[in-house]
């Protein structure tokens, strides 16, 4: 919902900015707008078969994700992915995952992925990657919607096993 108000508010700048062109900013923010529906819907149905499964994330980024469909997040490993857990922060954390009896722990590419196996280690919890930068896609109009795409089906592959 974010990223539909966000393209209505540069909908509105384009209009003011150039309105020459002002129906085709309009005519193409109705078509996003419908695309944005379209894929929070196709998410939401995605995800409800496991949102009841309780996980942990590398670091707490994906609130507007958890609370749009209403995933279960046990916690994360580190709150600021600059600072790197340390040992008692890594204890907490696999207590919590054994506790929760949480299904998967989350890694990201482009952190430590050896973290998450100290976490799950001793605990039935998968692993699994969440990628919230999309570095691999190639960039376009196609980007965010592969995005939440692939954060989805990350999330189903794991969640589901």
């Amino acid at each position: 919902m974010n990223a539909k108000a966000m393209a209505a508010e540069i909908e509105s700048a384009l209009v003011a900015t150039d309105p020459a062109n002002a129906a085709r900013y309009r005519a193409n923010g109705l078509v996003l707008a419908q695309d944005i529906d379209t894929l929070d819907k196709d998410i939401a149905i995605a995800v409800a078969p496991v949102a009841d499964r309780p996980f942990v994330v590398f670091h707490d980024a994906y609130q507007y994700f958890e609370n749009r469909y209403k995933v279960r997040v046990a916690g994360s490993i580190t709150v600021s992915p600059e600072t790197m857990p340390g040992a008692e922060r890594i204890s907490e954390i696999h207590g919590k995952v054994k506790e929760l009896q949480a299904a998967c722990v989350f890694a990201e590419p482009q952190f430590e992925p050896k973290l998450v196996s100290v976490v799950t280690e001793g605990t039935d919890a998968k692993a699994g990657v969440l990628d919230p930068e999309g570095g691999a896609l190639d960039a376009g109009p196609a980007l965010y919607p592969q995005l939440m795409r692939n954060l989805a089906k990350s999330l189903t592959d794991c969640l589901s096993q």
